[in-house]
């Protein structure tokens, strides 16, 4: 036995589809692909539209205007004053763009005639089950929010929904299109509460999914500042932010983010670390320095024993960083600071203070700069005018008068008062290489250059024994000569030192002063003996 069944119109199974695709998609789905519709997107409200209908049903005309989807307008716009249809299929009409909706374009053949109040409800209706943003005009605000226009239909956009941050001038959006989503509609209509918010959230996910395709560490993006804090800044790369730390800002030194930074500028970034936090987030690290040039690759203004100025950045225990141009910072070791012995080096230098340097070693390798108050002040002492003081007076004091930055003073670099180097000569040396066998240092006191060896055999720990463990560049070492060979290499000892001293404290102790070799004898000692 046969069943009938209905046979189905074109306008059931169009409105079926419809209705099972509304049910099915939601609003972020509807978003994206309402933004994916490029013939559509310039449409605003009112604005005309040609096109020829393909298909009528009881109560609607469809028409194609030329996009991917036809449009469609209701069959009363295209009915006499008798109730008779005016439009056929094939023929070509003129429209006027009204809205988008879940079920097409709504298209109408007088705009201020269709946009009444019932219609602009029914918008916003359908817009609310389907969960898809409608354009609306602000007319006035209120201490709660916006008061929105919507197709004919009032609607209510609270404070607090206006922006993704808190909006401190609502009155701005007085007579502005905007996009909203309806989130509450209620009482037959007369109860609709709107969020820009959320349409604002939609296009923020919807853009930081495409970011974080492209989301790996070196991966170079333009972004605006969003946020600034005493650590650093926050950068909004599309959808998405990251951390710009304040050491990451400039190769130059940066004492605050807004002194370089404004929130709402445009910035372009590299990211330099990708983390994840306690909850799953993502931690995303750029920097802007990165993208500078490195000062390295490029000459340097300065020379080793020129004497350059610069300002001092940071202080250690163990010395001071000075830049000396930008992005170029230079050590100043504790021992290079002052003629007289200091414990800190903060007991004769202050951040931001500016002073004379010698630049003592160039290390490009490393990107090293060695640098030398204590030796600048020598040189200026050696040519000032008269009444100049030096560092330990005035610490950091600035150039003498005609001297130009980068340029020797009055004294020319061939005054410097270096001692010769010479075997039995104790000097200091700055550990500046530690290796398995012992420890290469520089000899500051005998020219800028001079480096000596100090193996292991050599070296005198505090504990007694010939260990280097615990040494580390740049400790200050006592040693003395004990042989140059013929390519002028230094070998060093601090064993030669201690063995000095106790002779010479045997000799006192025998209250002798021979030569060398004459230190007594065993009756010598029983004749002194009380």
């Amino acid at each position: 036995m046969e069943t009938n069944h209905d046979p189905k119109t074109p306008e059931t199974e169009f409105q079926e589809e419809t209705r099972e695709s509304a049910e099915e998609t939601s609003f972020a789905d509807l978003f994206e692909a309402h933004s994916r519709r490029p013939q559509d997107r310039g449409l605003q409200p009112g604005d005309d539209v040609r096109g020829r209908v393909v298909l009528i049903t009881r109560e609607s005309v469809f028409i194609d205007y030329g996009a991917k989807a036809e449009g469609w307008a209701a069959l009363e716009e295209f009915l006499d004053g008798e109730g008779r249809q005016t439009v056929a299929p094939g023929d070509e009409v003129s429209l006027k763009f009204i809205e988008y909706t879940p079920s097409g374009v709504h298209l109408g053949t007088s705009f201020g005639k269709t946009r009444g109040g019932a219609a602009g409800q029914e918008i916003l209706r359908r817009a609310y089950e389907a969960q898809v943003p409608v354009e609306g005009t602000v007319t006035k605000t209120n201490k709660g929010g916006l008061e929105v226009n919507v197709s004919g239909a009032a609607g209510f956009c609270p404070l607090s929904q206006i922006d993704l941050y808190y909006c401190q001038n609502p009155e701005a959006y007085i007579g502005t299109a905007q996009k909203f989503l309806v989130t509450e509609f209620e009482e037959d209509g007369r109860r609709i509460i709107l969020s820009r918010k959320a349409v604002l959230q939609a296009e923020k996910e919807a853009r930081a999914a495409q970011i974080r395709e492209r989301l790996v560490a070196g991966g170079i993006f333009e972004g605006t500042v969003t946020r600034l804090m005493p650590f650093g800044a926050f950068v909004d790369l599309g959808g998405i932010e990251g951390l710009l730390h304040i050491s990451e800002i400039s190769r130059e030194q940066v004492a605050e983010p807004g002194d370089r930074l404004k929130v709402g500028q445009a910035v372009q970034v590299q990211v330099i670390r990708l983390d994840q936090g306690e909850k799953g987030e993502a931690r995303i690290s750029l920097s802007m320095k990165a993208l500078e040039p490195d000062p390295w690759d490029a000459e340097l203004p300065f020379a080793e024993g020129d004497l350059i100025e610069g300002q001092v950045r940071n202080l250690t225990t163990y010395g001071a960083f000075v830049e000396v141009a930008p992005g170029l910072e230079g050590l100043v070791h504790i021992s290079e600071i002052s003629h007289r012995r200091i414990t800190h080096p903060q007991q004769v230098l202050t951040p931001g203070q500016k002073v004379p340097v010698k630049v003592l070693g160039i290390d490009r390798e490393k990107h090293r700069i060695a640098l030398s108050v204590r030796e600048a002040a020598a040189w200026i002492e050696e040519g000032a005018p008269t009444g100049t003081q030096t560092p330990d007076e005035a610490p950091g004091g600035s150039l003498p008068d005609g001297t130009e930055k980068g340029e020797p003073p009055i004294a020319e670099p061939a005054k410097m008062r270096y001692r010769t180097p010479q075997v039995g000569i104790i000097t200091r040396g700055i550990v500046s290489g530690v290796k398995p066998y012992g420890l290469f240092l520089d000899l500051p006191e005998l020219g800028s250059r001079t480096r000596g060896l100090l193996h292991q055999s050599e070296f005198q720990a505090s504990s007694g024994q010939g260990s280097l463990k615990g040494v580390k560049e740049g400790d200050t070492i006592e040693v003395q000569i004990v042989r140059i060979d013929d390519q002028g290499k230094i070998s060093l000892s601090q064993k030669s030192i201690s063995e000095q001293q106790e002779a010479s404290d045997l000799k006192q102790y025998l209250g002798q002063s021979a030569g060398p070799g004459k230190l007594g004898t065993m009756a010598d000692l029983f004749k002194k003996k009380p």
